[in-house]
């Protein structure tokens, strides 16, 4: 059901990267895994990392899962409506909130301090397949 699931995320100077990986542990319940870091300078000159990870296999299912899971249900339902907006043939593009995740929460968000996931699903996406990898 799942090909493949991409996560990243920005560090900014003011960030511990350690505290960014562990929000990404948090969200996806992954525990280390190979992450590429690209280092890279801010529009004043601070220095940036960009965070980026691929996750593969029964490893994808189980972080989708545990995401869809940890949305709360005014969350998930919110999903549901835009999935529309959110999806563009098997991809599903979602933004969470950085701080939120690293308390172990699962929140939408539009920002740009977000953990960026494409869950790329083998298929087409729809509420189907969201809810039975939500209820499993």
């Amino acid at each position: 059901m799942i090909e493949r699931v991409e996560v990243s995320a920005i560090v900014h100077a003011t960030e511990d990267p350690e505290k960014v990986l562990e929000a990404l542990s948090k969200l996806l319940g992954i525990e280390g895994g190979e992450v590429e870091v690209a280092e890279a300078r801010g529009h004043h000159g601070n220095p940036i990392l960009y965070l980026k990870m691929e996750l593969k296999g029964k490893e994808a299912r189980r972080a989708v899962e545990r995401l869809l899971k940890l949305m709360d249900d005014f969350e998930y339902e919110l999903l549901k409506r835009e999935l529309g907006a959110r999806s563009e043939g098997s991809k599903l593009y979602l933004r969470f909130d950085k701080q939120k995740a690293f308390g172990g929460e699962a929140r939408l968000s539009s920002g740009s301090d977000v953990v960026r996931i494409v869950i790329v699903f083998k298929g087409k996406v729809d509420e189907r397949k969201l809810d039975e990898l939500r209820s499993t």
